[in-house]
């Protein structure tokens, strides 16, 4: 399929986010919850983002167990070159700012020597403060094995989530 045609198809499937289109609704599917694998839903929406690109939004709930989970994941062709955005954090309310963030997206905070690498953290719609609270996590999670492997970078790993 030539990149005329894959545009044209693409137009069809990936609507411009609008509150007000009432057309535009999530599919839902019934899916296996992979926590309790009883049957779950997930909600898909095939949309665009003015001035950003396509994406699909899903969101996964288990009525069985209460696990949920969403993310964003790019429908798009990926770009040759990045684009940098720079915050900077001078109040709490700035950490609740929203940020639609790539999978292949790094953060850096150069303040406290961190950064989350590309294709680490899967894409998401959340607030800077989120962001974190994900990178914390997974940091949390591999922390006894860490303990055992390496001091150093076990050490590193609790000064920085005491900076926090």
């Amino acid at each position: 399929m030539s990149a005329i045609e894959e545009e044209e198809v693409r137009g069809g499937l990936f609507k411009d986010i609008n509150a007000e289109d009432e057309d535009q609704q999530p599919t839902v599917i019934e899916s296996l919850c992979m926590n309790c694998y009883e049957n779950g839903s997930t909600r898909l929406l095939l949309t665009k983002i003015p001035f950003f690109k396509e994406i699909i939004i899903s969101s996964f709930t288990c009525p069985h167990c209460n696990w949920t989970n969403t993310e964003i994941q790019s429908a798009g062709r990926i770009q040759e070159q990045g684009v940098l955005y720079t915050l900077q954090v001078k109040t709490k309310e700035d950490m609740n700012r929203e940020v639609v963030k790539s999978d292949g997206a790094s953060t850096r905070i150069p303040q406290l020597d961190f950064e989350i690498p590309a294709f680490t953290q899967k894409g998401s719609l959340s607030t800077i403060e989120g962001l974190l609270e994900r990178a914390v996590a997974g940091l949390e999670q591999d922390q006894p094995t860490r303990k055992v492997c390496v001091l150093s970078v076990t050490v590193s790993t609790l000064m920085f989530q005491i900076t926090l």
